[in-house]
């Protein structure tokens, strides 16, 4: 049995976490842009953008209910810094709530206003985000490495998935399935009850990449 303190567990998907949230709020502008006041395109991408705004929201819930209670307990040395970071998390929710608020206006009365308001709300999730996760990057995931056993870990993605309110639950797993390489994509599928493998591969991954080719992010 590892002693806590002396694990060496591969946290390299929250790395992955973190460019799909980053990526997918910026690559916002441009897929609103082109919906334009186009209806139908305005509920394709904003769909997406509300997904996108769940998947942060259970990301950080997950933390907040997994990982950060461990660390901090087991930490002690650092449990002022891990606190301060975690508290980082509040700073979202005002602008997650307005991001929600914006799209939803602008998918119940598409205009050139409505779509601005969206980027901009959208804008201002990415810029508290992004300085969040640099820290979290430097600070907590080489504790988690540590600290966290493997399967402590890997149990953050059910939880996560469980907690997911929107309509698109396997938004998430796409988007982060983009940024790993191929070893790691490969030892996620393994990792999967076989029933849950079947159907990402069989009816999930093809749903998304329709998705995101629609979104107008075009294929992964």
């Amino acid at each position: 049995m590892t002693a806590l303190g002396s694990y060496d567990t591969d946290v390299s998907d929250m790395y992955a976490v973190h460019k799909a949230l980053l990526g997918a709020l910026d690559a916002t502008p441009g897929c609103v842009a082109k919906a334009g006041v186009d209806a139908e395109r305005v509920a394709v991408v904003g769909s997406f953008i509300e997904n996108v705004i769940e998947f942060l929201r259970v990301h950080h819930t997950g933390e907040d209910e997994v990982v950060y209670p461990m660390l901090e307990q087991r930490c002690t040395e650092n449990r002022s810094e891990l606190e301060r970071i975690d508290a980082q998390h509040k700073l979202l929710h005002g602008p997650m709530d307005a991001g929600r608020s914006a799209v939803a206006t602008w998918r119940a009365a598409p205009s050139a206003d409505a779509a601005q308001a969206v980027t901009d709300s959208v804008a201002s999730i990415a810029e508290t985000l992004r300085p969040h996760l640099a820290e979290e990057e430097a600070v907590v995931l080489p504790l988690a490495a540590k600290w966290i056993s493997p399967e402590e870990w890997g149990s953050q993605a059910g939880h996560n998935m469980m907690s997911f309110r929107a309509d698109k639950p396997w938004l998430m797993l796409g988007l982060v399935r983009e940024q790993l390489d191929q070893p790691h994509r490969d030892g996620m599928l393994a990792g999967m009850p076989p029933e849950m493998r079947t159907m990402w591969i069989e009816q999930l991954e093809p749903a998304f990449n329709a998705f995101i080719s629609e979104v107008g992010l075009g294929a992964p």
